[in-house]
């Protein structure tokens, strides 16, 4: 153990954008050598801090705007004039009427599989232009329309199944859902008459009744937080990690979309989409400020970069309160300097909990 009159030398503090330099030195950033440093008057003129466990955490706030996210086109092919419409800003779920065109409606479902083809019941020798036979039609899309068919009635008297093949009893049960609604009675469904979304929207297009139908767009009906900014924040942002919200009181969301997009004369910007549930749009304003994080280092021992101290031949030592917690008995103890992220060092070499002199 050594005791000290004085306690410490010059110690560094160093930025994470000086630390490069001190490494390459083994001197303070201004150039001062530890051994020639004046030490400070008394133990009055130190202070000591424990040494910690902990996860390093870098954080980044920026603004985001508010709203409903990007807008997408409902893939719907329908022809004719809008017979019957919502107003703008409406939210549809699974079974509700999007828009009547030729007094014909065009139907939400909400699942997990796009309409991607018209549905029906593939006769037994049917074959492709190839002249491949082709099988009953099969997969998730039919499974989702059975469903949707169970849920509203529509169940063939009661033999339909939802196992995801296209049968007899599926066309049956579409014939009839297709003459209750008005449409045709073919026994296949296709986007002009059913649209498969994986989740209930708002309208963000108004039609007009009488004039000519034209593609509708929607967004989600859950308050998203726009962020446009350097490339830089992708790794503040992850899709799927959750941020802090900074409204009142705070709240969290969760990021649902991270890409890259032109940004004009900025180049190529970074778009990330958070997304708030419950929350109202009219209750945050145009803008909100969002805090990401970034784990630089998990489970390390930490101590402030005051408490280095830079040896002659360039490695590092602290002074470790030796017990009587008076900062003035001490152990030079010498330690492996990691990494530095702000005014956090990362170090190996000494135990969670001892107590290093910091000058004040």
């Amino acid at each position: 153990m050594v005791r000290r009159k004085p306690p410490i030398p010059t110690l560094i503090a160093v930025t994470a954008l000086t630390a490069m330099s001190v490494f390459a030195t083994g001197c303070s950033p201004g150039g001062e050598n530890p051994a020639e440093a004046a030490e400070p008057e008394s133990a009055a003129d130190t202070e000591l801090a424990s040494v910690i466990r902990q996860d390093v955490v870098e954080t980044e706030k920026t603004n985001a705007e508010v709203g409903f996210g990007t807008s997408i086109t409902l893939p719907i092919e329908a022809e004719g004039l809008v017979t019957w419409a919502l107003p703008i800003g409406s939210v549809l779920t699974s079974g509700d009427v999007v828009v009547k065109v030729s007094g014909r409606p065009v139907v939400l479902v909400v699942g997990e599989s796009p309409l991607y083809r018209p549905l029906r019941l593939v006769g037994r020798f049917e074959v492709d232009e190839a002249r491949t036979r082709l099988g009953q039609q099969s997969g998730p899309d039919v499974a989702q329309l059975q469903n949707y068919l169970l849920d509203l009635g529509f169940d063939d008297k009661g033999r339909l199944k939802a196992d995801g093949v296209f049968g007899l009893s599926t066309q049956r049960a579409v014939k009839t859902w297709q003459t209750f609604f008005g449409h045709p009675a073919t026994g296949v469904v296709d986007s002009s008459q059913l649209v498969f979304m994986t989740s209930e929207v708002l309208l963000r297009t108004e039609l007009t009744v009488g004039q000519e139908f034209a593609p509708i767009d929607v967004t989600g009906s859950d308050t998203v937080l726009t962020v446009r900014g350097s490339t830089s924040l992708r790794d503040f942002f992850e899709v799927g990690g959750t941020v802090q919200v900074n409204t009142e009181p705070p709240t969290t969301g969760t990021v649902t979309r991270s890409t890259r997009v032109s940004g004009g004369d900025d180049g190529v910007r970074q778009l990330i989409e958070i997304s708030i549930e419950g929350a109202d749009p009219d209750d945050l304003g145009q803008t909100v400020e969002v805090v990401g994080s970034l784990t630089r280092a998990s489970d390390v021992l930490t101590i402030p970069v005051r408490a280095l101290i830079a040896k002659t031949d360039g490695t590092w030592r602290v002074e470790v309160d030796s017990g009587a917690g008076d900062g003035v008995g001490v152990d030079r103890v010498s330690v492996e300097l990691v990494d530095v992220h702000g005014t956090t060092a990362v170090v190996d070499g000494l135990s969670e909990g001892d107590q290093v002199v910091i000058p004040l």
